[in-house]
């Protein structure tokens, strides 16, 4: 259609079609749920969440100064630690261990994948069957020791159980950023007599630092958000060791009917994974090599 000078085209409804169903899920379970949990920050809320009387910024004060909510933010941060740490080592020597195609090969890379493919519901019942007094793991050390009930084995064994259900998607990662290693670079760093350790720190990491960049960060920020497991196992542990910031969250809400405080921490865990993240990808552009 034209009018005057200016040519206007004919608007198409498919693009704006398919591109509701996505509008929809954010705007309905990401952006509205944020922006309630905010205003409800500012509230007391009845035992089903809703705002009754207006409190200002006295809730952010109550929990900021609260001990629980410093302890778990210890605790929080401690288990961050563990599982980013601990998955990227385990998964960072089975894949420089499967760096080489050979015959058998696919059959101990799919074993490895496999912890990807179970659920946390039966991963924490054979974790606590392993775990418990008269488990497994007790029973090839020939001990009787509660794991699950002590301090600070509890929040351990949950970091173990975590680590090991992200093993199978940081190994494929990796195997495929150190199999994409062009063969002219080991080559040469093979003819320039450097050992197998010299070439994975000059060969093989700096080459796939994209891929260890992103199984870090994955694994770091997911590590804030890990619920299942330890609601299945433990709960919030024995003295609160395993009552990180998202699982208090979970038990303000739903076991103590305090919306208002769930919020304030749910609002505390995005700042601190947006603070967390922020630090990552400054050191993305440090630390990883693009070519």
């Amino acid at each position: 259609m034209r009018i005057g000078k200016h040519t206007y085209k004919h608007v198409k409804p498919l693009p704006y079609l398919l591109l509701a169903p996505v509008v929809l899920y954010l705007g309905f379970l990401v952006f509205y749920p944020f922006i309630r949990s905010i205003y409800l920050c500012f509230f007391v809320t009845n035992s089903l969440g809703v705002p009754k009387t207006f409190m200002g910024f006295e809730n952010f004060k109550r929990v900021f100064t609260d001990p629980a909510f410093k302890k778990s933010l210890v605790q929080t941060f401690k288990f961050a630690g563990m599982v980013g740490a601990g998955t990227f080592f385990f998964a960072l020597i089975l894949a420089l261990l499967s760096v080489q195609i050979v015959k058998g090969s696919k059959v101990y890379t799919t074993m490895y994948a496999i912890p990807m493919a179970i659920a946390s519901v039966p991963l924490s019942a054979l974790a606590i069957f392993l775990f418990q007094k008269y488990g497994i793991i007790n029973i090839l050390l020939g001990t009787q020791f509660e794991f699950l009930s002590t301090t600070p084995w509890a929040l351990i064994s949950v970091a173990l159980v975590t680590i090991w259900s992200g093993l199978g998607s940081s190994f494929i990662f990796l195997l495929v950023g150190f199999r994409n290693v062009p063969d002219d670079l080991i080559e040469s760093a093979v003819i320039d007599g450097a050992s197998p350790i010299r070439r994975i720190l000059s060969v093989y990491i700096p080459v796939a630092s994209p891929q260890i960049f992103f199984v870090v960060f994955l694994n770091i920020v997911g590590s804030f958000k890990a619920f299942g497991i330890i609601k299945l196992m433990v709960g919030k542990g024995p003295g609160d060791s395993t009552n990180i910031l998202v699982y208090a969250i979970y038990a303000n809400a739903f076991l103590r009917n305090r919306f208002e405080t769930a919020c304030v921490y749910s609002l505390a865990l995005c700042v601190v994974i947006f603070i967390v993240t922020r630090i990552q990808l400054a050191l993305e552009k440090k630390l990883v090599i693009y070519s």
